[in-house]
């Protein structure tokens, strides 16, 4: 079976004029894409059924089966749905272009057409359907993909930078009194109020969405300290807002345990792990993760009622 990475590289070329899909299907074989050709509609349905391709080119008049009618199926079988169609058509009418956009359609391109500009645009849209399709559902924040390629990016430029493990201590508990409606609001509220300190600042942030209450912030390593102090305290202002007057006062809630016994858990806290590479180096995102990981363990264990924390990693090795 191939695997997500290949799917995502192979382009389906879906047009009936055979010097069409032989010089587009060349360029994009230069240029490290894996092109698969169908010459009508009917095929190019089959075709994308099949091979679930990261892109579609999709030339609109096609015998038996024109573009319209393969981009209307495509989009409503769940399988190909979310597949970016690049239309390709001669017609030069306004009225064709917002026919092919209201069936679905991610983009359109006008026959004859410079190779650069459709390279360019292939590029975009697999870039803004990758973003989409790993985007957490909740928060729309990029999720596990892309965070993966942020790091690895900020890796390979070799610039000192930060990656925050950000961590909702006690959110099940909350979860249990309040509901699983407000235990989302609240992770929504989370995530705004991240965004909102990382914006303040000059230099270029990154924040992801792992998924539950747990995010990601990557941030330039100077700057890491000041940021997560702001996010934890403006978090452990703001948070009462979520709970009632009775919970507030007495600076716990009441829910069940593992066991299934009534237990006091504190108001909810972030855990803020941060590793960097300014005292040793990091050389791939798996390194980042599991320092997180034991990091976040560390910080959870020295942690007080009621009030955020945040850890740094000092190790030079």
């Amino acid at each position: 079976m191939k695997d997500e990475k290949a799917m995502q590289n192979t382009v389906l070329i879906a047009d009936d004029e055979p010097e069409v899909r032989n010089v587009v299907r060349r360029v994009l074989s230069r240029h490290g894409y894996d092109p698969v050709v169908a010459s009508d509609g009917r095929e190019a349905l089959s075709m994308a059924r099949v091979r679930k391709p990261g892109l579609i080119l999709l030339d609109v008049n096609m015998p038996g089966l024109d573009g319209f009618a393969v981009c209307k199926e495509l989009r409503e079988e769940p399988s190909t749905r979310l597949i970016p169609i690049l239309m390709l058509t001669a017609r030069m009418s306004t009225d064709d272009k917002v026919t092919g956009l209201g069936l679905g359609a991610d983009d359109y391109l006008t026959k004859p057409f410079d190779m650069p500009e459709l390279l360019a645009r292939i590029d975009t849209l697999l870039r803004r359907n990758h973003r989409m399709v790993s985007a957490n559902p909740l928060t729309r924040l990029p999720g596990g993909p892309a965070i993966q390629e942020e790091i690895e990016s900020r890796i390979g430029s070799g610039e000192k930078f930060g990656a925050a493990y950000i961590d909702i201590d006690n959110f099940k508990a909350y979860n249990d009194a309040y509901g699983y409606h407000q235990g989302d609001e609240v992770i929504k509220w989370t995530s705004r109020i991240i965004q909102e300190e990382a914006s303040q600042g000059g230099s270029k942030r990154f924040l992801g969405h792992i998924g539950g209450d747990d995010f990601i912030l990557v941030a330039d390593a100077a700057s890491m300290k000041d940021l997560c102090g702001r996010i934890a305290d403006r978090f452990d202002r703001e948070i009462k807002a979520w709970y009632n007057w009775s919970d507030n006062f007495r600076g716990y809630v009441q829910a069940k345990d593992r066991r299934g016994g009534l237990r006091k858990f504190p108001l909810a806290r972030l855990s803020i792990a941060v590793s960097t590479n300014e005292k040793r180096p990091l050389t791939h995102y798996a390194q980042v993760a599991q320092i997180t990981s034991e990091l976040k363990g560390f910080v959870k264990g020295r942690a007080e009622k009621n009030k955020s924390a945040v850890a740094f990693d000092r190790r030079t090795y």
